[in-house]
This record gives C-alpha cells, structure tokens and sequence, in this order.
C-alpha cells in the first residue's frame, strides 16, 4: 500500500493506493476503470475523479471492506466539498499517484538475468 497526502480545495486528504483499488471502483460505481480512462477525455476525467474519492477514502477507512460499501451518494456527498475547479485541478497529483502505485519497486527476472551475465 502507498499513502500520500493531496491537498483539494484547501482540505488535506490521505490517499491509499494499492492493488485492490480497481476492484473497489469497480464495486462501488459498477464500472471498469481502466477501461473509462481509456475512453475519450470527458469519461477519463469523470473516472479519475471517482478514483479520486476511493482512494481518498480508502486512505480514511483504512479497510477495503468498508471502501467496497460506499454508495454513489457518498461520492455526491464527497464532492460537495469542493468546487469542479478545485478537484479538476488537482488531478494530475491524483493520476501520478494512482500511476505510481502502479509501477514495481523489484527489478524483472529479465534485468536480473543481464546483470548477473555481466
């Protein structure tokens, strides 16, 4: 799991990122994620703006049971915190993180087998 404060609005949150993520989205809003942003901008933006509230409460919970729960009123409920501009703007931290939780910290068997031929 990864942990990263975001600043939205003015209000500090603590997103949690890790593998079960996409499953959560998927299990409160009955989507796939991977293939909303992978659509054209309007419903990547919109996606990755409930990204945003999963992992934002993730980091709040603390328990994927409890993130699996939410409802889409919940996430009207969190987005009444900020304006459209504010959470529009902070996307891109979001996305880096989301991105980031993504990628491995462990080198491939293939980069290991060249090193050790070396």
């Amino acid at each position: 799991m990864m942990y990263n404060t975001l600043t939205i609005g003015g209000k500090e949150f603590t997103f949690c990122a890790c593998a079960s993520v996409n499953v959560c989205y998927y299990n409160v809003f009955h989507e796939d994620f991977i293939k909303m942003i992978s659509t054209d901008e309007g419903l990547a933006t919109s996606a990755m703006m409930k990204m945003a509230f999963i992992m934002a409460e993730f980091g709040r919970l603390n328990d994927r049971k409890q993130v699996n729960r939410l409802t889409e009123d919940n996430y009207c409920n969190w987005l009444d915190q900020f304006t459209t501009g504010e959470l529009v703007a902070a996307l891109p931290e979001v996305q880096a993180f989301y991105m980031a939780s993504n990628g491995t910290t462990v080198d491939s068997k293939k980069n290991s087998a060249e090193q050790n031929v070396k």
